[in-house]
């Protein structure tokens, strides 16, 4: 994918010129505000959402208090009547916002170039990209499938210009328009109020019986702008593509930090995976747009009246599989104690890199990062200081040139070149010793490699080391000083 501000960049605009037919995507969220809550929760508990200061009202309610008789416009009062079980949320605008953008960050897998054109919704441009996804349908399945992985529900619609997806969209129609030549008569039937104009300007078009965009059209252009203005015949003009339609570009945080409310608090960590498994979701698509993998990631769960608890994911290699993340997430949830209930969840990325494509094995079991996997899972469920490995340290000496330390999702530097044995003697010892022969028969196979170093302390080492078979096919790692006349000396075993 290509980078966003580079993108940003090169589009002033988003309906700058292409050398591929526009097509845009809408995403619409006409339940967001009650689904930033209801996506943590599985249960689906009776839950709506108020505003109002004076006489709050219900704005929005899920399935289980729809069926309790609760709708929008009710007065909350007379929603706890009909449900005093319900549980009421106030509205919470930036939240929304935040969420929105959160979408978009996510959606930048599948397009460089969006948008966010109102309070609910997202616009792509997919022209470019159709053929990655194998057309436009496959394209669509995706992105519907992806945005229920984030717990969202979206009318998804395409078009060849953004205010005629958008319109698509708000209107719920799930209807994908290629032909720019078919936007008035397939726009026709959609309800007016479907165009983002002034409040007043829809009021008056009901009032003289113009509810469907049809009847717009049909209308004198001249007419209509003396009456309403020229914003009202620009938007028309923009839907069907009769004028350029430009789209202010959406550009995303450098870094990723979403955080998800819980509609009701959890007292035990295992409740929280399913509200984790959101936010991992919106992470991966977040790297993928980016051909990132993540390498350190907080999680914070966020509590009412003392310090969050924090639990940090130390990954050996890049990754960005949702399911081997939670995998990871999973396992620290089972170790970690609660001080409080938990009113929310927090997550960041503190470090990514480049996720490098490699070639898979023909044999099943073998592929590079199972080994990668195996540790981190087990620091994840043991604890980072109960897994170690031995890493290099910068010594030319043998028995100084390792160190046993952290696990290896925080020990990222490779071993020499030069063969080295799996096991290292505590001391070298003379080559007849160790085989228990007085004239041992060897052959040599690979060598000398030259070892000379620690002068400066007092414990200097000049040796020239070879690789060695003995007669029974034992492979030694063996040397013998440069300079000295003594015998060989074994200092390691190879596998």
């Amino acid at each position: 994918m290509k980078n966003v501000e580079a993108t940003a960049a090169r589009h002033e605009n988003c309906s700058c010129e292409m050398n591929h037919p526009q097509l845009w995507t809408c995403l619409h969220f006409p339940a967001l505000p009650l689904e930033i809550l209801t996506r943590a929760d599985p249960v689906e508990t009776a839950l709506a959402i108020a505003m109002g200061s004076t006489r709050p009202r219900i704005v929005a309610a899920n399935l289980p208090a729809r069926s309790r008789g609760i709708s929008a416009g009710m007065s909350v009062s007379a929603a706890l009547a009909l449900d005093p079980g319900l549980i009421v949320h106030p509205r919470n605008p930036s939240m929304e916002t935040q969420t929105l953008v959160e979408i978009a960050q996510w959606a930048l897998q599948f397009s460089p170039v969006l948008s966010l054109p109102a309070a609910d919704a997202v616009l792509l441009e997919v022209g470019a990209g159709l053929s990655l996804f194998d057309g436009l349908e496959r394209l669509l399945a995706m992105l519907r499938a992806g945005l229920r992985a984030l717990g969202f529900t979206a009318a998804v619609s395409a078009a060849p210009t953004p205010t005629a997806a958008l319109m698509l969209a708000r209107a719920g129609q799930a209807q994908a328009i290629t032909d720019v030549g078919s936007l008035e008569r397939e726009l026709a039937g959609l309800p007016v109020d479907t165009l983002i104009c002034d409040e007043s300007i829809l009021a008056t078009l009901a009032d003289l019986g113009v509810h469907r965009v049809g009847g717009l059209l049909q209308l004198p252009r001249d007419g209509l702008a003396r009456r309403f203005g020229p914003s009202l015949v620009d938007a028309l003009d923009r839907a069907v593509g009769g004028q350029p339609d430009p789209q202010k570009p959406f550009i995303a945080p450098e870094h990723f930090a979403s955080r998800l409310e819980l509609p009701a608090p959890a007292y035990e960590a295992h409740a929280l995976l399913f509200g984790a498994k959101r936010l991992i979701a919106a992470l991966a698509g977040w790297l993928a747009g980016r051909g990132l993998g993540v390498m350190r990631l907080r999680i914070e769960l966020r509590h009412e009246d003392c310090a969050p608890s924090t639990l940090i994911l130390n990954l050996s290699t890049p990754s960005r599989d949702p399911a081997h993340l939670i995998t990871l997430l999973r396992a620290r949830f089972e170790r970690i104690e609660l001080p409080e209930r938990v009113e929310a969840i927090a997550l960041a990325v503190e470090e990514t890199a480049a996720l490098a494509a490699y070639n898979r094995s023909l044999l099943p079991g073998s592929e590079p990062t199972e080994a990668s996997e195996l540790c981190e899972r087990l620091a994840a469920r043991l604890g980072d200081d109960a897994v170690c490995a031995l890493r290099p340290h910068p010594d030319h000496r043998p028995e100084c040139a390792w160190r046993s330390g952290q696990h290896p999702a925080q020990t990222r530097t490779s071993m020499p070149a030069a063969p080295r044995p799996l096991w290292l003697l505590a001391e070298p010892q003379p080559l007849a010793e160790f085989l228990h022969a007085a004239q041992p028969h060897i052959e040599l196979m690979d060598g000398p490699e030259r070892i000379e170093c620690g002068w400066w302390e007092g414990r200097d080492v000049r040796r020239d080391y070879f690789v060695a078979r003995t007669e029974r096919g034992q492979r030694l790692w063996i040397f013998k000083h440069p300079s000295r006349n003594g015998g060989w000396q074994v200092h390691g075993i190879f596998a």
